[in-house]
């Protein structure tokens, strides 16, 4: 009888331990959207990102830009953002011109379960 009860408990915990719901979406489709104000519209960009955990201090960079859009797969958390290099745009006169620009923040949180979304100003160097 007490090896029928046993039997039973253990089918009880395996039963148990088996509905166990694992939850690791520890990472997230981070998309940094580029602003270059009002007037400026970005058409390319041929840049360096670089997101820094502010938590581990890993660096993942990247230079898969879509248009203003730069795209990564990241750890979900805080990070801080470097973009530096070139882009085409077109100013509101229609002007098309071809500039340096760095943008960065220091803060910018991407924890979102899944995807993430940020946008960032930009800075004309020249």
């Amino acid at each position: 009888m007490r090896k029928i009860i046993f039997l039973c408990m253990m089918g009880l915990a395996v039963v148990l331990c088996a509905c166990h719901q694992d939850n690791d979406d520890y990472m997230t489709v981070a998309t940094v959207h580029l602003n270059g104000g009002e007037g400026i519209r970005i058409e390319r960009v041929q840049a360096m990102a670089h997101f820094t955990n502010l938590n581990t201090r890993h660096v993942t960079s990247t230079a898969n830009f879509d248009g203003a859009d730069v795209q990564v797969e990241l750890l979900r958390g805080a990070y801080q953002v470097l973009i530096e290099g070139i882009l085409s745009c077109v100013n509101a006169d229609g002007v098309r011109s071809v500039r340096q620009f760095r943008a960065v923040s220091d803060y910018v949180e991407l924890a979102g379960i899944g995807k993430s979304q940020a946008s960032i100003n930009i800075i004309l160097l020249d």
